[in-house]
């Protein structure tokens, strides 16, 4: 029985005959609703899902999972009449650099413009969106080996830890499905939470962007925890590199997620 349908709008790798760009955007089907996971870079997600027959118009709900222009870019495509549900942390909309040169990474709305495009839900605390899907909030930092370092800085040059990333998780019938956009908090420190949210410890699947870049220490650490933890499946995408994707897939014998692909549990 088919209980989550996870369609990729947008990933970094392209399926044929899809457009690909860097950045995420997922169509989430349960509980007889569709949740838009970010909306990727720009139009593309879009353009896709008309190139796969569907039709996005029943979205009430849009879930962003931090504040970056490759998961946010495309909210400025999506139909505003009626307005959608925008589901993601305050500090979402906030002034967002990269460290150094100071170039723009963050979102093309002020949260001003946001209201008036969406039915803005700004929350820190975890937000049950169905039966069975919870947007997760604000992520504790508790792992003593990720979220480390940080290349991000806000307008005032301050160090910017993504304090606004989250991600989703979906409570099936054989465990937990943990969906994240970047990861920038920590694929541990996420499934920590979704457990604590939901209660629910077992973990079936995580997904989504791990932001893990080398076979290092960190991306090692990761592995380790997550099969210490008896997560059965990892299925990292997006802005993990392939390094870090071998380490996994020595472990979890898990497939690259391209644009296109459809993923039922």
């Amino acid at each position: 029985m088919e209980f989550l349908k996870i369609t990729v709008l947008n990933d970094n790798r392209p399926g044929y005959p899809f457009l690909a760009e860097h950045g995420l955007s997922w169509l989430l089907e349960v509980d007889g609703e569709q949740i838009l996971f970010d909306a990727g870079p720009s139009d593309v997600f879009l353009r896709n899902a008309v190139r796969m027959g569907l039709s996005l118009k029943g979205v009430d709900t849009v879930v962003l999972s931090h504040g970056h222009y490759d998961h946010g870019n495309g909210l400025v495509w999506l139909d505003r009449d009626p307005p959608r549900r925008l589901v993601c942390h305050p500090e979402a909309f906030e002034g967002k650099f990269r460290r150094g040169t100071m170039s723009w990474l963050g979102l093309p709305l002020t949260r001003e413009e946001a209201a008036q495009r969406f039915r803005l839900a700004l929350s820190r605390k975890p937000v049950q969106l169905t039966e069975h899907l919870y947007f997760l909030g604000e992520v504790p930092r508790v792992t003593p080996f990720e979220s480390k370092r940080t290349a991000f800085v806000r307008r005032d040059g301050s160090d910017d830890w993504m304090s606004d990333d989250s991600g989703v998780a979906v409570v099936t019938p054989q465990g937990l499905v943990v969906i994240t956009g970047c990861g920038h908090a920590g694929i541990c420190n996420t499934v920590l939470h979704a457990r604590e949210v939901t209660g629910i410890h077992e973990v079936r699947a995580v997904m989504g962007g791990f932001h893990l870049k080398e076979d290092d220490e960190v991306t090692r650490a990761t592995v380790a925890w997550l099969a210490e933890q008896g997560v059965r499946q990892a299925w990292p995408s997006h802005c993990t590199e392939l390094p870090a994707l071998s380490r996994f897939h020595e472990h979890f014998g898990n497939v690259f997620i391209r644009t296109g692909d459809v993923i039922r549990m």
